[in-house]
């Protein structure tokens, strides 16, 4: 598995469209501009000293609010200190006139544009120019969001194009979320302060992330990705709380700070005849955890391991040499994922347990 690629140090473009319509020289009944309005968003984004991805545009009309073509609008910079090209336009046929371009200004904050025809009121565009890897839109935990990735998205040191969503998670337990796309999806869960909790390029399909883990309550962000470089397209980002238990040798992200209720199933991954839930932690250098699993119906074994191919670095098969309960302390010897097995320490056994993670 790969990690969430380091953010690019350069700001990537973000925009929304915003349009308006102006006023024409017709004359007549019916044929005079009588109203120009934005023909898509008001309120955009994208970052300083960058254009917006789409363009403000408007759409003027008659008195009878027909669509007016060959009216004369006029787009102007009014404050923020960006550009625009293009800042005198004509309506088509359909009453729509676009600006060429606009180019927020160098540095954060507030920029606004208006298009105007003839004395009719202006039609005001703002945007907001912001890294666009410095904000997440909110997503609400059992609910789907639906996204795109775009050349505006924040844009990862490996070239690809990454959304943020924070989540609130209301109590320790298990969640899913799953990001589905037309393109190589590629999901990450991170703590508020970009440290990895949980990663995953395919399940089942390439278009296909899901993420399992074990958390406490608190604020996280989920990233919105894509596995290849300049990949762009829509995708949808569900959640859902889960109380199935750890099964089939799957992929569960963990953290300190959980208190979970497992137990070993014939269903888990059995390892020299002995059945095992194992768990993955991603620890920074230095770090250090005490894993504890406690039972009545076992007797607990933990092992932490680097890599399963490899001999466990750290194992217990008794908290203190009187009861069936096992914990180990570990310290990471180097950033990256690490596995915690929960298994029993007799072949075949199988029973509920308790695993705390501090």
């Amino acid at each position: 598995m790969k990690l969430l690629r380091e953010l690019s140090p350069q700001l990537a473009l973000a925009g929304i469209v915003a349009l308006q319509i102006s006023c024409g020289d017709s004359s007549g009944p019916g044929n005079s501009a009588a109203s120009v309005a934005a023909n898509s968003s008001t309120t955009l984004s994208a970052a300083p000293g960058t254009q917006v991805v789409e363009l403000p545009s408007v759409v003027v009309r008659d008195a009878n609010g027909n669509p007016l073509g060959g009216v004369h609008v006029t787009f102007a910079v009014t404050a923020g200190g960006g550009s625009i090209t293009g800042g005198s336009a004509t309506s088509n046929a359909s009453g729509i006139a676009t600006v060429g371009s606009w180019t927020l200004g160098a540095t954060a904050g507030v920029n606004t544009l208006t298009a105007t025809v003839g004395s009719l009121p202006a039609v005001t565009f703002t945007a907001q120019g912001a890294d666009p890897c410095s904000f997440a839109t909110t997503h609400v935990l059992g609910s789907t969001s639906n996204g795109q990735l775009s050349a505006s998205d924040c844009k990862l040191s490996d070239g690809s194009f990454v959304d943020f969503y924070s989540v609130v998670i209301p109590s320790t337990g298990t969640y899913l979320f799953t990001q589905t796309g037309g393109f190589d999806t590629y999901l990450a869960l991170l703590t508020t302060n970009v440290i990895v909790v949980g990663i995953n390029d395919d399940f089942g399909a390439s278009n296909v992330s899901t993420i399992k883990a074990i958390l406490p309550a608190g604020t996280f962000l989920l990233g919105a990705n894509s596995f290849d470089a300049n990949v762009t397209g829509a995708y949808t980002l569900t959640s859902a709380s889960s109380t199935a238990q750890v099964s089939n040798c799957e992929d569960v992200f963990v953290l300190p700070g959980i208190t979970s209720a497992q137990s070993l199933q014939t269903t888990d991954c059995p390892v020299n005849g002995v059945y095992a839930d194992e768990y993955l932690i991603f620890m920074v250098s230095g770090q250090s955890v005490t894993a504890t699993m406690s039972s009545g119906a076992v007797d607990s074994y933990l092992e932490i391991f680097a890599d399963l191919n490899s001999p466990p670095l750290v194992f217990n098969d008794s908290a203190d040499g009187t009861t069936a309960d096992a914990r180990v302390t570990f310290q990471a010897p180097s950033t990256g994922f690490f596995v915690i097995r929960a298994r029993s320490a007799a072949a075949g056994a199988t029973g509920a347990y308790t695993l705390t993670l501090q």
